[in-house]
């Protein structure tokens, strides 16, 4: 299978890359919308519910992007020429009431669209939309059984059938072109279910299962501190369901790691992150932040689109003014996503010119 999760697509953009050597802000090629903070879980260990965990700093749960903003939102995004748009929470995506005719309104326009969901509303026209307009759809869960899926959820023993069941309908959509992705996110709870799991997504016939460790805490000490227990248990599995299932169909993608061993760690040593350029989040609030990592938090806020479109922010002075203030040693001593993509662009940005053909 192609790798859909290489940190490297970036440099298939050269216009993009040529525009930020040169410090020309165009732009971003990718976008990740948050429409609604409402949401029909209440999975215990959700970043912008949690207490423990800043993401919750400015988050609202009643705020939603109003029809008209949403269909201003997208009519910027296609004019702008984006590439591509995620559908995310905050809340539950498909909890929005306009979301249909929103990824109509940007796959129209040429704009790429994918979706973030917990799985409980995928079904119906806007699973039929989805899957043959939308690039990819990923469905987090966390239990390979229905009891356990209630509770760390909170939500009916029921609702674990339903979103198998949704799964299973939505791989099985004629003319499906959308690649159907399961992300499950591994707790000290489920951490003895991983190889189960894996087999259940077999069997419902998604495409790829990603697995990833929850994030509990704001330091590496206290992730990495929760998950050793569970570490080797966990990879053994991960191991062992690749070997097994793992085919021209059906993909495992390990994503499980310690939070202070690679290149997603905490800590910054740069004070430019060229990849703010390149992908922005639109939140429910109708603020602008610099990343998911970043939503809903003073530090991440690059300002507001009420009463002025994304498209007339995007190029303020008030925006670069905003990103040139933003310094990730300083600012984002935190998990992130992008931190080994910035490093292949800070590498790739300070390489000698003179020497460039030494390859």
């Amino acid at each position: 299978m192609a790798n859909v999760y290489t940190g490297s697509k970036i440099f298939h953009f050269h216009d993009k890359l040529r525009d930020m050597e040169a410090g020309r802000l165009t732009p971003p090629l990718h976008v990740r919308c948050k429409p609604t903070n409402r949401c029909n879980h209440a999975c215990a260990y959700c970043c912008y519910r949690s207490e423990d965990l800043f993401l919750s700093e400015r988050m609202n749960e009643r705020d939603e992007i109003p029809r008209d903003k949403m269909a201003e939102i997208a009519a910027d995004l296609v004019a702008m020429n984006v590439r591509a748009v995620t559908f995310t929470g905050g809340g539950e995506p498909l909890l929005y009431p306009h979301i249909a005719a929103t990824v109509r309104t940007l796959a129209d326009g040429g704009v790429k669209v994918a979706m973030l969901s917990n799985g409980g509303l995928l079904q119906g026209e806007v699973a039929q939309l989805l899957a043959r307009r939308a690039v990819w759809v990923r469905v987090s869960m966390d239990a390979a059984d229905p009891a356990l899926y209630a509770r760390s959820r909170r939500v009916s023993e029921r609702e674990f059938a339903r979103v198998c069941d949704n799964l299973a309908a939505f791989a099985a959509i004629p003319g499906r072109t959308c690649t159907l992705g399961i992300n499950l996110i591994v707790t000290r709870d489920n951490a003895t279910q991983v190889l189960g799991f894996l087999e259940l997504a077999k069997s419902l016939r998604a495409d790829h299962v990603k697995v990833s460790a929850a994030v509990v805490a704001t330091t590496p000490r206290e992730n990495d501190e929760y998950l050793a227990p569970i570490y080797d248990t966990v990879k053994s599995q991960i191991a062992h369901g690749m070997a097994k299932l793992a085919d021209d169909h059906f993909d495992v993608i390990d994503k499980f790691h310690l939070a202070g061993s690679d290149a997603e760690g905490f800590e910054r040593s740069y004070d430019w992150c060229p990849f703010a350029q390149c992908l922005t989040v639109i939140a429910a609030d109708q603020n602008v932040y610099t990343c998911q990592d970043k939503a809903y938090t003073s530090a991440g806020l690059l300002g507001s689109i009420r009463g002025r479109s994304f498209r007339e922010f995007w190029g303020s002075d008030e925006h670069r003014r905003r990103l040139a203030e933003l310094h990730p040693s300083q600012h984002c001593r935190h998990h992130c996503v992008a931190h080994g993509k910035n490093l292949m662009l800070l590498d790739y940005f300070s390489a000698d010119q003179e020497h460039l053909d030494f390859v």
